[in-house]
Parts: C-alpha cells; sequence; structure tokens
C-alpha cells in the first residue's frame, strides 16, 4: 500500500507540519504540497525547504485555482492507493499518527469491512494562543467538546470534514470536491452529503491533528459570513443538512422567520460590538449565524 499526504496551502507557511509529517512516513509514501499561487515570496521560500526532504515534493499550477480544485489537482498527482488530506495549519502531536491511519485501513478493525474513508479528528490547542482570537477559539474548542468520537460515529456524514481524513484514490476521484463552490465553506458538506449519496461508510477514529489557524475576530466573522453565502447558494436538498439552515426552515415552518430577521437587524450593531470585542459570547455568535442567515434565505 502506498500513501500520498496532500497539503494544499496559500500563503501559509507548513514547514514544521510537513517535517512532523515525513519524519512518520513510510517508506512507499509521499508527500505533495499544492501551493494554489501563494503571493506571499517570503512564504514561498519557506516552503522550498521541504524539497529538499527525500519523497516530499511542490506541486504548483499556473494561476490559482482556488480550495477545491487545488485539492482535485494534487489528488490527481498523486501515485498512493490512499490519499491523506492534511490542511495546512494543523500540528502532528501524535508520534503515531500515520500509523494510526494506516491500522485503521484493515478490515479487521472493522469487522471485516474494507473502510474507503477514515476521519480523525480536529484538536486544539491547551490555551488561547492570543486574545485577539477569542471569538474562533472559543467556538473551536466549545465544539471539540461537543464534537466526541461517540457523536460523531454517531453522524458519520454530518461530521465529515476535510481538515484531516484518509481516504482511497480511487474513490475520491469518482468523486472530487465541488470546483462550483469558489468561496470559502461547505466544501466538507457536500462531499458528506455524495459519500451518504452512494452508500459510502464514513469510519471515525480517534487520530485528531490540532488546528493552529486562528484568525481575529474580524477576519473570522468575516469568514462565518462568507460560509453562509456559501451555504445559502446551494440547493435546498443540500441546506437542509447544515443545523443553521436547518433551523431557519423550522423558524419559517413556526413562522417566526419574519421576527428573527428583525431581532437581528435590531441588534446587528451591538452583536458585532460583543463579537469583535474583548469577551465575545458564544450564544450571540450562535444568533448573529441564525440572523445572517436567515436574511440570505429571504433574499433566495
Amino acid at each position: 500500500m502506498k500513501l500520498s499526504i496532500l497539503i494544499a496551502t496559500y500563503n501559509c507557511d507548513c514547514v514544521q507540519l510537513i517535517r512532523q509529517l515525513h519524519s512518520q512516513l513510510p517508506a512507499d509514501g509521499e508527500i505533495i504540497v499544492g501551493d494554489d499561487c501563494s503571493p506571499n515570496l517570503d512564504i514561498v521560500r519557506k516552503n522550498n525547504e521541504v524539497v529538499s526532504l527525500p519523497q516530499c515534493r511542490i506541486f504548483r499550477p499556473e494561476r490559482n485555482l482556488g480550495r477545491a480544485a487545488i485539492r482535485n489537482a494534487l489528488a490527481r498527482e498523486a501515485k498512493g492507493e490512499w490519499l491523506l488530506f492534511v490542511d495546512a495549519d494543523a500540528e502532528v502531536r501524535s508520534n503515531t499518527f500515520i500509523d494510526n491511519y494506516l491500522a485503521a485501513t484493515s478490515p479487521t478493525a472493522w469487522n471485516g469491512e474494507q473502510p474507503l474513508v477514515i476521519c480523525g479528528g480536529t484538536g486544539n490547542l491547551p490555551q488561547l494562543p492570543r486574545p485577539e482570537v477569542r471569538l474562533r477559539y472559543d467556538y473551536e474548542v466549545a465544539a471539540e467538546k461537543r464534537l466526541t468520537l461517540q457523536h460523531r460515529q454517531r453522524f458519520p456524514y454530518a461530521q465529515f470534514t476535510t481538515f484531516n481524513f484518509l481516504i482511497n484514490r480511487n474513490l475520491f476521484l469518482s468523486i472530487c470536491f465541488d470546483e462550483q463552490v469558489h468561496e470559502y465553506g461547505h466544501e466538507d458538506t457536500l462531499f458528506g452529503l455524495e459519500l451518504k449519496r452512494r452508500g459510502i461508510a464514513v469510519h471515525h477514529i480517534d487520530n485528531k491533528l490540532t488546528h493552529l489557524g486562528l484568525e481575529n475576530a474580524a477576519e473570522y466573522l468575516a469568514k462565518t459570513e462568507t460560509a453562509l453565502r456559501t451555504l445559502a447558494s446551494m440547493e435546498l436538498e443540500q441546506r437542509q443538512h447544515v443545523r443553521v439552515s436547518a433551523m431557519v426552515l423550522r423558524l419559517q415552518h413556526w413562522h417566526l422567520l419574519g421576527l428573527t430577521r428583525f431581532l437581528f437587524k435590531l441588534t446587528k450593531p451591538l452583536l458585532r460590538r460583543n463579537l469583535l470585542g474583548r469577551h465575545p459570547r458564544q450564544l450571540l455568535f450562535a444568533f448573529y449565524k441564525l440572523g445572517y442567515y436567515s436574511v440570505l434565505h429571504a433574499a433566495n
């Protein structure tokens, strides 16, 4: 079995991550870094260091492809039977990270069923690294506590994430990420729904990578709004599987959607003041997302 580790990057220094993964790489494995035309030349030069490592190479397209297309291109470049997709802003905390995945590809680990998709999960830093990233950090920590391994195994498709997952190459190339999604957000939702439609089991294990890419509050709020716009552009059948969209549909059924939009528009400046401040509250963040999406839903 040959393993291809695929890391798409855009203006992200991922040398430490690559060295961590390389130290565990099997003799027949490879690491391919997809630099999607990063404009920061200092980071480009830094990432170029990895070509000195055996079994490592960099793939650069002639133009910026976007989040979905660069990952699809990496899969086509790969030689391995298995593809391990890892986000560039991850950190390896386990010395057996790759071995854990390789062991999980054995049918004996799943009562004789040959797995084709395995998700390792996402972990977070033990402490808040900087005050300005508290909004994102608190959200991710709350999500990690809620999305236990047992919860992920109970809802395998809904909890599929592209941050850290292993997949059979032939299966991936028969699906690929949807390149029509140009803005940030919900590539994992669409991919998970397609796996469910095809009846492909998604197996979850405890093999987390730590998420390091924490944006400041303003950047994260803008990123959240982008993801909600992406969600609003999806088909209704796809949207209803996402929690915020499902909640908006229930509010519409209960004839409360108009009130929700009114309250959001009335309180939006106050909500933003809190979320961009030093002590953002996750309950207000949840309402902000619900209100923002309810306005988009009404416009469709």
